[in-house]
């Protein structure tokens, strides 16, 4: 696997980012290469605008999950549940397409291009949380 402050991404090739105006992890092309061949900057494909390169993060190991009063899990965490178990509750329902304009609320099945098969956590304020096979992420919507 490619460590990410060492990203080699082609020029004109598609990376997730985060992006400095959009605030989010999105998709975004990628500029141009330092002489290394390390991707330096990108241009995010939601607001067009062009900023530095700035790869995820390293993240810490996660703490043993805490429960609230009653044994029940925080919201938070139920995004985390296993991707298979959710589509098995979902199997009978047809997936939608996603696109930033449609109107998405919880318990929805879509398909999105690059992340494939997903299912909506929550809804609310233009923004949904939605799980896929190898992570939960949050999503724009009625844009």
């Amino acid at each position: 696997m490619i460590d990410n402050k060492e990203d080699k991404t082609p020029v004109a090739q598609n990376v997730v980012t985060m992006c400095t105006k959009c605030k989010m992890q999105l998709d975004h092309v990628v500029l141009f290469h330092d002489k290394e061949g390390i991707v330096e900057k990108v241009k995010c494909n939601t607001c067009g605008s062009e900023h530095k390169y700035r790869p995820e993060r390293e993240k810490s190991p996660k703490k043993a999950a805490k429960t609230s009063k009653g044994g029940r899990r925080s919201k938070k965490l139920d995004l985390t549940m296993d991707f298979e178990t959710l589509t098995e509750k979902f199997k009978g329902k047809k997936p939608v397409h996603y696109t930033m304009s449609g109107s998405f609320k919880a318990d929805d099945m879509i398909e999105h291009k690059t992340f494939g098969l997903g299912i909506v956590i929550s809804a609310s304020n233009e923004k949904m949380e939605v799980v896929f096979s190898d992570r939960p992420r949050t999503l724009v919507y009625n844009w």
